[in-house]
Formats: C-alpha cells, sequence, structure tokens
C-alpha cells in the first residue's frame, strides 16, 4: 500500500511572522525581501491572523492609506484557520479550496510549526510518486 502524503511532509517549516504592531510598510518590507505574500501575524507571541498580498491590495491600497502610519492589526485576515502536521494534503487542499484561501498555517500542540501553502501542494503533486 503507498503511504498518503502528510501536511508534515511538505509545509514549510520556517514560518514569517510579524508582531501586530507593527506598520504595514514593515510587512510589506519584509514580504518583499523575503520574496512571500503573506505574514502570521502575532499578538503576545500567539498567531491571531494572517496579513497578505491580498489584504494589501483589498483593504489598504484603494484607502490610499501611509503604509508607515497604519498597523498591521487594522488590516489582518482572522481568524486564523490552521491545520494539524499530520492532516493528508488532500484534505488540507479541500479546505483551502472550500475556503477559498491559498494558505494554511500548521499547528501543534498550540505552536506554529509551519505554514502550507497551495505552491507546496502542487510541487509535491508533481515530484511525488505517492498517491494523493
Amino acid at each position: 500500500m503507498i503511504a498518503l502524503v502528510k501536511v508534515k511532509d511538505v509545509m514549510v517549516k520556517e514560518v514569517i511572522t510579524i508582531d501586530e504592531g507593527e506598520s504595514v510598510a514593515k510587512a510589506c518590507e519584509i514580504m518583499g525581501k523575503k520574496h512571500i505574500g503573506s505574514l502570521i501575524v502575532i499578538s503576545q507571541g500567539k498567531p491571531i491572523g494572517i496579513f497578505t498580498e491580498r489584504d494589501l491590495l483589498s483593504k489598504v491600497i484603494p484607502k490610499k492609506l501611509k503604509l508607515d502610519e497604519i498597523k498591521v492589526k487594522d488590516y489582518v485576515s482572522k481568524p486564523l484557520t490552521v491545520i494539524s502536521p499530520e492532516f493528508d494534503i488532500k484534505e488540507a487542499a479541500r479546505i483551502m479550496t472550500q475556503l477559498k484561501i491559498r494558505r494554511l498555517p500548521v499547528m501543534e500542540e498550540g505552536k506554529l510549526v509551519g505554514i502550507l501553502t497551495s505552491p507546496d501542494i502542487v510541487h509535491a503533486l508533481a515530484k511525488s510518486p505517492l498517491e494523493f
């Protein structure tokens, strides 16, 4: 029998975060330097939401706000939908499709341990001989 691929097998383990009190300009700077489309937003050490390119384009840019004067906490998407590293990748893809999201933070025992993105799933499908 072929083993199913788990979220932990394809997730990115280095999750980039930002404190909710940081400016949107700082968030954009980090996302640009790291070439990523989102940041997990942290409040008092715990993940509370996600700030994405979509948030920037739909909530900030149309209002012509000054990025260095506004806080991430006011434009974050929440509540945060998370998944366990033990979930099958197919179930993760189903959740992402149903919720129309492209990123799923991975939590284990209350701790942020990774992030799964749509490209991670596509990459796993393209290179894996395993059954999904």
